[in-house]
This record gives C-alpha cells, sequence and structure tokens, in this order.
C-alpha cells in the first residue's frame, strides 16, 4: 500500500520525538555538533529536514533549504552512504552552490528508506573541519539510519491497518445494507405464498416454512453484521457508564430468556468506569446472552457478573456453569463468524464475541477467556479506574 512522504508526516509535518531522539542520538555517538534527518522534496526541489540538531536559528526555524544548497541531496541521487572527508575535494561536492563559504568540511549521510527499499533521504552529520569518518563510525550510523527507516515502516503499516479497517468497515456496511433489501422481498413473497395455504400441498407449506425461517436467519446476521460494521473505527464517545445500572436494564431486556433458560443471574456491585454508553452495552449484552444462551442439559444454569478491585482498576467478570469453552478452541471465538457448534444446537451468527473484542480495542482494554472446557466459561475485562 503506497503513501505519499506528506502522508506519513515526513514532508511538512511537525516534528517528533521519536525522531528527535534518533538525531540526538547519533549526535551523541558520534560525537558531532550537527546531525539530522533529510527529506528530499524532488517536487520543490528541497531538502525537508524531518528532525534536526545543532542547527542555526534560521534554519531551524524554517527546517528547509533548496536541494542544490544541501550536501543531502546526494544520498537520494546515489542511494548510497556519502562519506566526505574535506568537501573541498569530493568530487560530488567541487563547484557546486552547496560548497560556499563557511559550510561544514565534514559530512556523512546514510540512506533512509521508505518500504520496498526507496531511499527518500538520509540521516546526516556534519562538522565544521575536516574528519576522516572510521567504518566503526559509519556501522553505528547505518544502525541509527535503520532505526529511522523502521520508524517509517512503522508509521505505514499503521496507516495500512487504518486504511484496511476504514475500506473493510464501508465494504462491510455497504453489502449488508444492501442485503436488505432482497431479504425483505423474500420474507413479504413467502408471507403473500402462505395467504394461498388451501391451494398448496404439505410440502410447499413446509418449503415455505423452511424459507421463512432462512430468511428471518439472514435478517438477524445482516443486523448484526452493520452492528459489527458501526463499531469498526467508531468514534469512541467517553463517559461515565453505571454498570449496575447497565446490567440491570440488560437483564429486564432478557427476562424471557433468562426465564427460558431456567437461569439464576447473579450480579455484584459493579464499578463505574469510563467509556461509550452504547458500546458498553453492546459488549454487556453479548456476553450475559452467550452465557445464557451456552447451558447445558441437566444442570441448573447459573450466570454470575462480578466485579473486583484491581491496583489500576477494576476486574469485571461474565461467568456462566455452561458447556465451556476446549482450552484448544478458545483461541477461536472473537474470530469474525466462527462458530463452534452447529446452528441446529445454539442460534447465533458468530458476531457477537468479535463485537465484544472490537468495543474492548476501541477502549484499549483487554477482553479474556477462561474455560476448562467442560464447566462453564469466564469473560474477563480489565478496565481501568475512572479519571479523577
Amino acid at each position: 500500500m503506497h503513501f505519499t512522504l506528506e502522508e506519513l508526516g515526513l514532508l511538512d509535518a511537525p516534528a517528533e520525538q521519536k525522531f528527535d531522539n534518533l538525531t540526538c542520538l547519533a549526535s551523541e555517538l558520534l560525537d558531532v555538533p550537527v546531525a539530522h534527518i533529510s527529506v528530499a522534496d524532488f517536487k520543490k526541489n528541497r531538502i525537508f529536514y524531518k528532525s534536526q540538531y545543532g542547527h542555526p536559528d534560521e534554519l531551524a526555524q524554517s527546517r528547509e533549504l533548496p536541494m542544490e544548497l544541501t550536501y543531502c541531496q546526494h544520498v537520494p541521487l546515489t542511494g548510497a552512504p556519502v562519506v566526505v572527508q574535506d568537501a573541498r575535494l569530493h568530487p560530488l561536492l567541487i563547484g557546486t552552490p552547496a560548497l560556499s563559504e563557511g559550510q561544514p568540511l565534514a559530512y556523512l549521510g546514510i540512506p533512509v528508506k521508505a518500504p520496498g527499499g526507496r531511499v527518500i533521504g538520509g540521516l546526516c552529520m556534519m562538522q565544521p573541519d575536516e574528519r576522516r569518518w572510521s567504518t566503526d563510525e559509519v556501522s553505528r550510523a547505518q544502525k541509527i539510519a535503520g532505526c529511522v527507516s523502521d520508524l517509517i515502516r512503522l508509521e505505514t503499516a499503521r496507516l495500512s491497518s487504518e486504511r484496511l479497517r476504514h475500506e473493510q468497515r464501508a465494504f462491510t456496511y455497504a453489502i449488508s445494507h444492501d442485503l436488505q433489501s432482497p431479504a425483505n422481498t423474500l420474507k413479504m413473497i413467502f408471507s403473500e405464498l402462505e395467504l394461498e395455504g388451501e391451494c398448496l400441498s404439505q410440502d410447499a407449506l413446509m418449503f415455505i416454512e423452511k424459507g421463512r425461517e432462512t430468511v428471518q436467519r439472514m435478517g438477524v446476521q445482516v443486523q448484526d453484521v452493520l452492528t459489527y460494521a458501526r463499531t469498526l473505527d467508531a468514534p469512541v464517545t467517553r463517559e461515565c457508564v453505571d454498570l449496575n445500572a447497565l446490567v440491570d436494564g440488560i437483564l429486564t431486556d432478557l427476562e424471557a430468556d433468562i426465564r427460558q433458560a431456567g437461569a439464576t443471574v447473579d450480579v455484584d456491585d459493579l464499578p463505574l468506569v469510563e467509556g461509550d454508553p452504547m458500546q458498553m452495552r453492546m459488549l454487556f449484552q453479548n456476553l450475559i446472552g452467550n452465557a445464557l444462551k451456552f447451558r447445558l442439559a441437566g444442570r441448573k444454569h447459573r450466570v454470575s457478573v462480578s466485579a473486583s478491585a484491581e491496583r489500576q482498576g477494576h476486574r469485571v467478570t461474565v461467568q456462566d456453569n455452561g458447556i465451556g469453552i476446549r482450552p484448544e478452541d478458545q483461541h477461536k471465538v472473537f474470530g469474525l463468524f466462527n462458530r463452534l457448534h452447529l446452528r441446529d444446537q445454539y442460534a447465533g451468527t458468530g458476531i457477537g464475541l468479535s463485537l465484544c473484542q472490537r468495543v474492548a480495542e476501541n477502549h484499549h482494554f483487554a477482553i479474556e477467556v477462561d474455560s476448562d472446557g467442560h464447566s462453564g466459561t469466564a469473560f474477563t475485562m480489565q478496565f481501568p479506574e475512572m479519571p479523577v
């Protein structure tokens, strides 16, 4: 995936500490008064300094120079290290505008690369007088330049991930939204056919009923996918959320499911947490709904929502004594559309726990699963302390 130097924050962008740390390190390790990370902007025929150490005030303010006035231009132009002991004698610099009165004589420029290997600039060091750069000094500079390239690769990976998530969200939402119309049309057709029941055979009526069930499942799945799509990169409105009130409301909504399961639901005194109220509700509704669903025949079903204070926040656990999840399957449960059981055993679309993980990621906390595979399952979240 390609990004421009501007998108990567390497041109006309503020200084960043992570780059400044490396220029300072280069200055200290190689004992030079000037070090900088230069980026070649061939469109504007200039060198932009992403990071700088030891520049005079005017250059430190402007952070750029015309390309022909720099030694740094030769690093991206040659794609190789430029080692200058005495600029007055170096073939790349003799007779050029860059070599003027008062310019540094010693220069060391090491290529900095974008993903794919293209040289986009250099880690450059300069000092006023002549200097013979040792093999060890060049090697140290290359290692630091490698760290600069790694920072650029990391930013590229972050932007790629961000773009892919955005595209996934848009694609998933569009497909799911478009499926609603034909699903509603099919539902209407089956309803109309049922009105002709007296004219249809028992087999035809059976097929109509199966069709209605299929369309109903499809409708549930489309709605679940739409809900999941809305959580991808969704902005998080951080408010104080009272988990006691939240869980009470969810249990009221799930009252019919609780009665059907013959379950007992115990709820501890729960903490106040910071988060998006809508996403927090989706999280706990899915966890409690799953805890009620995956019960074991012949065992009195119990679900608990408990909390414990930790040094830096609260641990909240939703636990049941149902069928459990085998240890070897636990890494699968958060995968989108992953189902560990047949639909005729346990209904569902395989999206609920993916949604829970997405909510956790949006709020920057982890959700963990624990089960011995036969005596129930516990899902635990670590909520940070509420800001004062």
